[in-house]
Parts: C-alpha cells; sequence; structure tokens
C-alpha cells in the first residue's frame, strides 16, 4: 500500500484530483443550472448552491496538519493554532518558542508577536 493511501491523502496530483472531481461534479451542475434557468434563477448569482453535490469517495481526504517547526502530526493534545499573522503552529511548538502560556512571543515566520492564550483554535472536521 502507498503511503499516501494509507493517511488517505491524494495519490494523484493535484491537478488530476481536480480535474477528475469536477469532471464528476459537472453533470449535477448543469442539470441544475438548467433548472434554475427555467424557474428565472441564475446559479453564478448563488453564493452557496442549494443542493449537495456528491463526487465519490475518493475525493474524500482526512485533512491533516503537520506543524513546521516540530514537524509533528497535530492531535488532540496538541492542535494547531492561528496566530494573528496567520500562520499556524502547533500547541507544543507555541509553547516551547513562548516558555509560558502568558508570555509574549514572535512567530519564527515573521516580525508578528503574539501570547499563547490568545490564539484560536483550528478544528479540522474528521471526515469518516
Amino acid at each position: 500500500m502507498h503511503f499516501t493511501m494509507h493517511f488517505t491523502q491524494a495519490y494523484d496530483s493535484p491537478l488530476a484530483v481536480a480535474v477528475a472531481a469536477g469532471g464528476a461534479a459537472l453533470p449535477p451542475l448543469l442539470k441544475l443550472n438548467t433548472m434554475m434557468q427555467k424557474n428565472g434563477q441564475d446559479l453564478a448569482a448563488c453564493t452557496q448552491l442549494p443542493i449537495e453535490i456528491e463526487v465519490g469517495q475518493e475525493f474524500v481526504y482526512r485533512s491533516i496538519f503537520a506543524c513546521p517547526v516540530s514537524r509533528d502530526q497535530s492531535t488532540a493534545d496538541n492542535p494547531p493554532k492561528l496566530l494573528p499573522c496567520n500562520h499556524v503552529l502547533c500547541e507544543q511548538s507555541i509553547l516551547k518558542i513562548a516558555r509560558s502560556r502568558s508570555r509574549v512571543f514572535k512567530c519564527p515566520y515573521c516580525p508578528m508577536e503574539a501570547r499563547p492564550d490568545n490564539l484560536r483554535l483550528l478544528i479540522f472536521p474528521d471526515v469518516e
């Protein structure tokens, strides 16, 4: 079994996956567009699709995050946190850099400062 298949990540190139998913979604989208036009509505004016488009399980991937500092995969005990500069690090890396939850620290990728107790928790939905 290929490594990426084990972790349900894309084995093919991102472009090939996007084209294949688009090909699977195109027929229902065309049908929806035709139905909406008959009712005098414009699909392009919608900010959200009125129906869910099923593209198949082969296009469902688990969201994972690997901390760029520690290179560890995030877990429930070590969740990813969003810094004010929009960089993302795992909580344990942030605490190592800051040395305390209330101490101001500098982002390792830019000059922006932050405090560990003021960061947003990022939640990646668990797709089963």
